[in-house]
């Protein structure tokens, strides 16, 4: 278990998609547009997803702890009018860790009907939910359960039909995990469980981040298995065709026991137009590319594009990569960068966002550079998105994400990680 996760875990709490266009190598700014305060009781804390935005640019987002009952909250970041000016945050819902549950770990936002669906883990129960707009500016957002789950749900995305998908740690017909699909008709959601993960050694369990590919087909991965002497493997669900009743799932890759390779992928997947898939490993921290097959029955082959070194640059990558028009990838560290930077104790810096450049000729190097490095102050800690789906959001030249503690030291100050503050969004401009 990395240590962001160990402090979730410690704190009893359950824990976008960006292209960066410019080509060019510009000087990187970060500012706080928001640090939360749930000392407030009226503010969330501990961002656990990354943001998303509508046509308006106000960003969308969910915090595992907080609100008006300490289960977290759904909040709107809506911009300033004028250049920089200030954000102006509102809270849309509070979990009350009833019937309604809490801790949400993931959110798709709907532009077609503005409602905002989500995940939620907590032993106060799981499932799914939609948030509903109100018919009047300044009224409540109207909650409902769509899908109760007996094991947290970590991930959710959705179609262009606005069907949903969801994957959970635990749980299924064999108690490794499962993907499930969920539907609506007249009002009604019915659910489907696509594949469930086992537990045994030899097989894949842990599926973390969803991907929706080409054809309809789901991608993602596990952060364990793949058979006795692996860990971890990339895996597809193709839907039925030809007849078929039954998703058919496939292993793309399995990763060995080696660290010059890595292991336990985490986050999302991100394609480019040749079909290669990106991702991360935690294990050996590093970033890969997988090449599909040229001809049927083939294998997939592994790319390592570049390993952490766990010091300026990062290390820890537990989020998942995005993608650029030039090729370019993207993404956030949990650790490395300023090694003075204490974390829980410890100095190993806390965390980078980060560029990986693609060659400029066939079989060479891609250069890494760091595009900010944070410090573990008011800047906040630990960049990423522990449900499994981007770190990163880019609107224009800005980037947006989120850190799941730092920010304002005179709050949370017994997060119980060493460090205060209940963490904050970020942009990074150009």
């Amino acid at each position: 278990m990395n240590r962001r996760m160990f402090f979730f875990c410690s704190l009893g709490l359950n824990s976008a998609l960006f292209a960066f266009l410019a080509a060019g190598a510009a000087a990187q700014t970060e500012t706080v547009i928001h640090a939360f305060q749930s000392s407030s009781s009226t503010d969330g804390a501990y961002p656990t997803t990354g943001v998303v935005a509508d046509q308006k640019g106000a960003l969308y987002g969910a915090t595992s702890g907080g609100g008006l009952y300490n289960y977290g909250s759904i909040y709107k970041l809506s911009p300033p009018r004028e250049h920089g000016g200030a954000w102006a945050e509102s809270i849309l819902y509070s979990f009350t860790g009833g019937a309604d549950s809490g801790g949400p770990t993931s959110i798709v936002l709907d532009e077609k009907n503005g409602k905002i669906y989500g995940a939620t883990a907590c032993s106060c129960g799981s499932g799914v939910f939609d948030l509903t707009p109100p018919p009047h500016s300044g009224s409540p957002w109207t909650e409902s359960v769509i899908y109760s789950s007996t094991v947290g749900v970590y991930d959710l995305i959705s179609d262009p039909k606005g069907r949903l998908y969801g994957s959970t740690l635990t749980g299924g017909t064999q108690g490794g995990g499962s993907v499930f699909l969920l539907s609506e008709s007249s009002g009604v959601w019915s659910a489907e469980t696509l594949f469930s993960f086992t537990t045994l050694l030899n097989k894949t369990i842990y599926p973390g981040g969803l991907t929706l590919g080409p054809k309809g087909v789901l991608y993602g991965v596990t952060g364990y298995g793949g058979g006795q002497s692996y860990q971890g493997t990339v895996w597809s669900l193709t839907p039925p065709s030809g007849g078929r009743t039954n998703w058919t799932k496939s292993t793309l890759f399995a990763f060995p026991r080696d660290e010059s390779v890595g292991g336990f992928p985490m986050g999302n997947l991100a394609f480019d137009s040749a079909g290669n898939i990106y991702g991360t490993t935690l294990y050996s921290g590093g970033i890969y590319q997988l090449v599909p097959p040229a001809a049927p029955g083939d294998s997939w082959n592994l790319n390592l594009l570049y390993t952490f070194q766990f010091g300026n640059d990062g290390g820890q990558p537990d989020a998942g990569v995005v993608i650029d028009s030039t090729g370019a990838l993207y993404g956030t560290t949990t650790v490395g960068g300023d090694l003075s930077c204490g974390y829980n104790g410890a100095e190993a810096g806390c965390g980078t966002v980060y560029k990986l450049v693609p060659p400029s000729a066939q079989g060479q190097p891609w250069t890494e550079e760091t595009l900010h490095t944070f410090d573990g102050g008011t800047d906040g800690i630990n960049s990423g998105a522990f449900a499994g789906g981007p770190s990163l959001l880019l609107l224009e030249n800005t980037f947006y994400g989120t850190t799941p503690i730092g920010g304002d030291p005179s709050v949370c100050t017994n997060n119980g990680s060493g460090n205060t503050g209940c963490g904050t969004a970020y942009e990074v401009t150009q």
